[in-house]
């Protein structure tokens, strides 16, 4: 009976020999850079349990299959072909490592460096690569696995909302944008190019272009939100944004159609009069609060805040142009009935009619001159005052000659001549 229990014993022992062995053999491989015979032996030591309860054998499965996907030497090239998934391997085994070490002991550092300073640039290597082999499913995967390599890198948040894009996978799109918009400012200067950096000399100004760049994609996650009728969310999102941004003004006119496509025109007017009287120097939020009146009828309170704005920056583009767009379309809106009178009511109240317009277009006409003044070739500007020009030099009582030969310049300006 003895000598039974004896060869059984042995027998036990020779077997857990060679499984121990692999795993000495697969670390001895793949310092050698034979990653063919290392994964051969490491995928050899799933089938022994101790092994498997080791964090020494998950962390240099993570180190072999992250070599595989890395494919330093052109002779691996099948292994790698053989193994596409390579880098999900890797990223398993590595967090194995992690989970086998509760109390950070062991290969528990070593695994974490890993993911970050290894696994981290594979991923995001083979994201592009897969990109450039127009598999975007592939490389959006790939980008996503770099995202949990190391969360606080911001490129591979960015390069797979760019991929998901492209492919029109909205969901993911909006998973990389709200990633993305995580980031602290500072982060934000690894998407500007050298020579723009170089000319960020002053701390302050630096700040602001990184806290412009990330607004960038605060816009891009609201577009996004209102594309995909999304527009409750799309409140909240520009809210956040604004207030990071307040002078940014794709978030500002993306604030004003949200408030207008979920009927919060009242709730959106009362806080920003709240946000002007605890910030009466903000110009932005007397221009939002400006349009949501003209977008809720109330011209007059419109005319009113634009009014405001122009008392604390007399120099404001957005005011002074909302406020002559006022004025032009009531004439407009005026001309317009004129059209639709009939000889005999034309003749008995026409002529006033017209008046009525002349006033409004004299109305317009000086915040229109002073933009011409800011921007002489835009158009929106030109094509107006033309308008108005000729308008008045048929209907103005007075001045008739100046409008006609200030109308002839407006109408060489328009043409390029």
């Amino acid at each position: 009976m003895k000598k039974i229990v004896y060869v059984s014993l042995l027998l036990s022992l020779v077997a857990a020999f060679p499984l121990r062995a692999q795993l000495s053999s697969a670390i001895a491989n793949y310092n050698s850079n034979k990653f063919d015979k290392a994964k051969e032996k490491i995928d050899a030591c799933l089938e022994s349990e101790k092994l498997k309860g080791k964090s020494k054998m998950w962390y240099y499965r993570g180190q072999v299959y992250t070599a595989i996907a890395q494919n330093p030497a052109k002779i691996f090239g099948a292994l790698k072909a053989a193994n596409p998934d390579a880098i999900f391997v890797a990223y398993e085994a590595f967090n194995k490592a992690l989970e086998l070490e509760p109390k950070k002991r062991g290969y528990y550092k070593d695994a974490a460096k890993a993911l970050k300073t290894n696994l981290h640039p594979t991923a995001i290597n083979q994201g592009v690569e897969m990109y450039r082999a127009k598999k975007y499913d592939a490389s959006v995967k790939a980008f996503e696995l770099a995202q949990k390599t190391n969360d606080q890198s911001l490129l591979p948040f960015v390069y797979g909302g760019d991929v998901a894009r492209e492919a029109k996978n909205k969901e993911k799109y909006e998973a990389a944008l709200r990633g993305i918009i995580k980031f602290e400012p500072s982060a934000f200067e690894a998407l500007l190019k050298k020579e723009e950096l170089a000319k960020l000399q002053d701390a302050e100004a630096k700040k602001v272009r990184l806290t412009k760049e990330k607004a960038n994609y605060y816009a891009a996650l609201v577009f996004h939100l209102r594309e995909t009728k999304q527009y409750e969310e799309g409140v909240k999102v520009v809210e956040e944004g604004v207030k990071l941004a307040p002078n940014h003004e794709n978030l500002r006119a993306l604030q004003v159609e949200l408030y207008v496509k979920t009927n919060k025109l009242d709730d959106a007017i009362k806080n920003l009069e709240s946000a002007i009287d605890k910030n009466p120097k903000d110009v932005g939020n007397y221009v939002n609060l400006g349009i949501i009146y003209d977008k809720a009828g109330k011209t007059d309170k419109a005319e009113a805040t634009y009014e405001r704005c122009l008392k604390v920056d007399s120099e404001n583009y957005k005011a002074n142009f909302n406020l002559a767009v006022l004025q032009f379309n009531k004439a407009a809106k005026i001309l317009t009935e004129i059209d639709k009178l009939t000889l005999p009511e034309y003749n008995k109240r026409g002529k006033k009619m017209e008046q009525e317009a002349v006033v409004a277009f004299k109305k317009a006409l000086p915040y229109f001159e002073k933009l011409k003044t800011k921007k002489s070739d835009d158009m929106s500007v030109l094509r107006p005052l033309g308008k108005i020009y000729n308008f008045l030099s048929r209907k103005s009582k007075t001045d008739k000659k100046m409008y006609t030969t200030k109308y002839k310049e407006i109408e060489k300006a328009i043409s390029g001549e």
